[in-house]
C-alpha cells in the first residue's frame, strides 16, 4: 500500500461532513500571519532590553523568550515551504525567506528536504529519519542526545549542502543556490557592520543568545514528533507522528505544530486551524501525548530498550473503525 493510498484508507473512516470541514479549513486567511510582526517585534523588542540591562536576572528570561520568538519564526518559515502562509508560492517564499534569516534558515533549501519528509515519512527514504540515517545503534543513541544541543546547526549546514540535490525543479534549484548567496551575503553584511563599529554585544546578547535558546527549542520539539516511533515502507504517518497536548504558550510559539499528526494528515490547514482540525479528527487518530513530558517519558526509555533490541519500536495503534466488534 502506498504512503498515499494508507492515508486515503485512513481518510475513509472520516465523515463526508467533517471531511467537508476540514476542507474550509485549509482556507488561507492572510491577515492571521500578522503574527510574524508579532514575533519579530517579541525578539528585538526583548532584545534591545537584553542589550541596555546589564543583568543577568533580566536577559535570561529574555534570552529564553527571545528564543521562543525565534522558534516561531522558524516555524512561519516552515508554513512559507509548504505554501501555507498566502497562498502565493513567490510571496510565501519570500516571506519564509525572511522569517529563516534571523535563524540562519534557507526556506527553499529547507523545502527540497522537508517535501521529501512529508513524502516518505520516517520510513528509510526520510531524509530526516534518525534511524535510517544512523544504522549504528550506539551513535544513534549519541546523535540524539548531542542533537539537543548541535542538532539544529547541523541540520542548517546539511540544508544547504543538499538542497540543491534534493529540489525537482531546476527553479527548486536555482532558489536553493540564490538564497543561499543571499544569506552569505547578509550574514556577511552584519559581520563586517558589527566589526566596523563594534557592536558585538549587540548582536551576542540581541541575537545570538536568543538563538542558542531558540535552537534548544527547535530541537526539543522536532525530537518528539517522530523519534522510536514504528515506521515502515511504504511509510504511514498515522503511526509515525504524534500530536501532543500542551500550554497556551507553548502552543503559541510552537505555532501549534504540536499537533504534528494533524499537520502531516492534512499540510495545507494553516497554523491557527491546528486545534480545531485536531478536535474534529482526533477520535479517529491515536490518543495525543499529555504533554512534551509525557512523550520523552515514552522516547528516552525505548531508546534504551532499542540499544538492546534493534527491532524494539513504539506501535501506535489506530482506535477501532466505526461500527467494528468490540
Amino acid at each position: 500500500m502506498s504512503n498515499q493510498s494508507s492515508a486515503e484508507a485512513w481518510k475513509g473512516r472520516i465523515t463526508p461532513e467533517i471531511e467537508t470541514k476540514i476542507k474550509e479549513l485549509e482556507k488561507i486567511e492572510p491577515a492571521y500571519q500578522v503574527k510574524i510582526l508579532v514575533l519579530f517585534g517579541i525578539w528585538l523588542g526583548l532584545g534591545a532590553v537584553a542589550v541596555y540591562v546589564p543583568y543577568l536576572w533580566v536577559r535570561i528570561p529574555c534570552w529564553i523568550i527571545m528564543g521562543f520568538a525565534l522558534h516561531g519564526l522558524g516555524v512561519f518559515m516552515h508554513d512559507g515551504a509548504h505554501n501555507a502562509l498566502f497562498g502565493g508560492p513567490i510571496l510565501d517564499r519570500v516571506v519564509g525567506f525572511l522569517c529563516g534569516v534571523p535563524v540562519l534558515f534557507s526556506c527553499s533549501n529547507y523545502r527540497a528536504t522537508h517535501i521529501l519528509h512529508h513524502r516518505y515519512e520516517n520510513s528509510p527514504k526520510d531524509p530526516d529519519n534518525l534511524e535510517a540515517n544512523m544504522p549504528n545503534r550506539v551513535m544513534r543513541w549519541f546523535v540524539f542526545y548531542g542533537w539537543f544541543v548541535v542538532g539544529m546547526p547541523m541540520y542548517v549546514s546539511l540544508l544547504v549542502l543538499v538542497g540543491p540535490f534534493r529540489a525537482e525543479t531546476w527553479r527548486e534549484r536555482f532558489a536553493c543556490v540564490l538564497e543561499t548567496a543571499l544569506l552569505g551575503g547578509i550574514y556577511f553584511g552584519v559581520y563586517l557592520l558589527v566589526t566596523r563599529y563594534g557592536l558585538w554585544d549587540v548582536v551576542f546578547n540581541g541575537w545570538l543568545m536568543g538563538l542558542a535558546a531558540a535552537i534548544i527549542v527547535a530541537n526539543v520539539r522536532g525530537l518528539a514528533e517522530h523519534t522510536i516511533l514504528h515506521h515502515t515502507d511504504p511509510p504511514n504517518q498515522l503511526k509515525s507522528t504524534r500530536a501532543i497536548r500542551t500550554n497556551a504558550f507553548v502552543r503559541f510559539f510552537f505555532n501549534n505544530q504540536n499537533y504534528h499528526l494533524e499537520h502531516h494528515m492534512y499540510p495545507m490547514v494553516p497554523f491557527h486551524r491546528l486545534p480545531e482540525l485536531h478536535a474534529r479528527i482526533r477520535d479517529e487518530l491515536p490518543p495525543a501525548y499529555p504533554s512534551l513530558w509525557a512523550a520523552y517519558r515514552e522516547i528516552v526509555p525505548a531508546l534504551l530498550r532499542q540499544a538492546r533490541d534493534p527491532d524494539y519500536y513504539v506501535v501506535r495503534e489506530l482506535p477501532a473503525a466505526p461500527g467494528a466488534a468490540a
